[in-house]
C-alpha cells in the first residue's frame, strides 16, 4: 500500500471527485429537509400525482428506498396518499400545500446558495455549466444499448 495520498488518475475521476463534493455540499445545507425529499418533492409538483411504483421508476430509485422516504413525507403532512380510484389495491402519492410550501423554500435556499457559489462566474460561464450538466444527466441517464 502506497503512503501517497489518492489523487484523480483521469478526467473521469476529477469529475466524480467534483461531483460528489457538490452533493455532499447541497446535503449539508438541506437544513429542515431530509436531502432524499427534495426530489420526491420536485417529481410529484412537476409531473402531478403518481403511484408509488411510478415514482421510484422516475426517480431512479429503489421502492424500498422511495416506500420510506414516502411514509416519511406522508407522516409530516408534506404528501397525501389516496387510493387508486382504478385499482383499490394501490396508492395515489400528491405533494400537500405544506410540501409545496416546503418545496418553495429550499428551492428558494438552493438559488440562493447557486448564486453566491457562482457569483464569480460570468453569464456564458454559467450557460456552459447547465448545458454541460444537462448533457451529463441525459447521457447517464439514457438507455444503453447491448453490444
Amino acid at each position: 500500500m502506497s503512503d501517497q495520498p489518492w489523487a484523480p488518475e483521469c478526467t473521469e475521476d476529477a469529475l466524480l471527485v467534483a461531483m460528489f463534493a457538490v452533493k455532499r455540499a447541497f446535503q449539508a445545507r438541506a437544513v429542515g429537509l431530509d436531502p432524499g425529499a427534495f426530489p420526491v418533492l420536485h417529481h410529484l409538483a412537476s409531473a402531478g400525482p403518481s403511484r408509488q411504483g411510478a415514482l421510484a421508476e422516475a426517480l431512479g430509485l429503489d421502492a424500498s428506498t422511495v416506500s420510506r422516504q414516502v411514509r416519511t413525507l406522508v407522516d409530516e403532512g408534506l404528501l397525501s396518499a389516496t387510493r387508486d380510484p382504478q385499482d383499490g389495491r394501490a396508492t395515489v402519492l400528491a405533494i400537500s400545500q405544506a410540501g409545496r410550501e416546503q418545496l418553495v423554500d429550499r428551492l428558494r435556499a438552493h438559488r440562493a446558495s447557486l448564486q453566491a457559489a457562482t457569483a464569480a462566474f460570468t453569464g456564458q460561464e454559467r450557460d456552459d455549466l447547465v448545458r454541460l450538466l444537462t448533457k451529463l444527466a441525459d447521457a447517464l441517464t439514457a438507455p444503453k444499448e447491448m453490444p
